[in-house]
């Protein structure tokens, strides 16, 4: 006896006969829903996966290929002459600035150093490079 033999039963709805068939199949075959098995697009389990997990990675691809929106902190730069500062454990903004320019006023040195690296809060993180203004 074939486990897999398809049973056909007739059933009639408003005057029209169409035949349902039922399969003994083993998991992971894939089951059609609407149209015939010729023109219907099924995808098994894993094939979702593996489509799913192809298209994230294509999203992924592009938004680094075209960049993801930050730009590139030199470019930020209004023309005047910058240097990069690596924040090393235990600065802060303010002696940055001191250790930039020693002889002007801090204050004006944190603003142009949080408006040139788009910084919300004045707290920076050890590795963190900064661009910062060159005394003129």
């Amino acid at each position: 006896m074939n486990a897999y033999t398809p049973t056909t039963s007739a059933r009639t709805t408003s005057a029209r006969t169409t035949s349902a068939r039922s399969y003994d199949a083993p998991l992971g075959t894939p089951h059609f829903v609407h149209g015939s098995p010729n023109t219907a697009v099924v995808l098994t389990t894993r094939g979702r996966i593996v489509l799913g997990l192809s298209l994230t990675f294509l999203a992924l691809f592009v938004w680094v290929v075209l960049g993801s929106g930050t730009a590139d902190a030199s470019a930020q730069t209004d023309g005047a002459a910058t240097a990069v500062v690596v924040v090393q454990p235990g600065e802060n903004l303010w002696s940055i600035a001191q250790s930039v320019d020693p002889g002007s006023d801090p204050r004006d040195l944190v603003l142009r150093i949080r408006e040139l690296n788009d910084l919300g809060a004045a707290h920076v993180f050890p590795g963190q490079s900064l661009i910062v203004p060159l005394s003129s």
